[in-house]
């Protein structure tokens, strides 16, 4: 579920059971998991099969420091 700003707005956020993520943390997941190789056919999969504990993940990868 998603608050009612843009998608791509990062300062939007996310819903999840009991979570509000960041939108922009997310995307900075996609792009760290992008940078390691992983492409975004697989991304895109892990998301259509279990979207909550995909989402979760990327945005708690998008917030780790390097």
């Amino acid at each position: 579920m998603q608050d009612d700003t843009p998608y791509h707005d990062p300062g939007a956020y996310v819903y999840t059971t009991g979570l509000a993520l960041e939108v922009a943390a997310i995307w900075h997941g996609i792009d760290v998991l992008e940078r390691r190789g992983v492409s975004l056919d697989t991304i895109a999969r892990r998301l259509s099969e279990d979207w909550e504990t995909t989402v979760i993940t990327l945005a708690m990868l998008g917030r780790r420091r390097p």
